[in-house]
């Protein structure tokens, strides 16, 4: 085995990766695109006859609420948690960038923290 073949070969194998994956993102983004549309008219259709569904021979379109959360003022939202003990408004989760930091700096995690590394091959293309 040449490692210099088995290179060119992954570099083929990902080329030809990218080059279907763009075919297929280009194909579905065309598609995402009239189901938008057609998703926008019953919308429209459901406010103008106040419906929330539509039951019909080939399937049922039906309204629901989709909901997101996100803080627009991290310290206001922070002191308000503190201040109200309303600490179910929000979820815990390790930062990578702050643990690599603190495991660099003290030769160790902090207690609770689980860390997992792996050797993986990069290829890169040759200039």
């Amino acid at each position: 085995m040449k490692v210099s073949e088995v290179v060119s070969h992954y570099i083929t194998l990902r080329d030809q990766k990218a080059a279907i994956k763009a075919e297929y993102d280009a194909k579905v983004s065309k598609i995402d695109k009239t189901l938008d549309t057609i998703e926008a008219k019953l919308l429209e259709v459901f406010a103008q006859t106040g419906m929330d569904s539509v039951r019909t021979a080939n399937g049922t379109a039906y309204t629901t609420v989709r909901t997101s959360a996100s803080v627009a003022d991290r310290e206001v939202f922070m002191n308000y948690v503190k201040s109200h003990d309303e600490w179910p408004l929000l979820e815990v989760r390790a930062s990578k960038t702050g643990i690599e930091q603190f495991k660099e700096m003290n030769q160790d995690l902090p207690p609770g923290v689980n860390w997992r590394e792996e050797r993986v091959v990069n290829i890169r293309r040759s200039a």
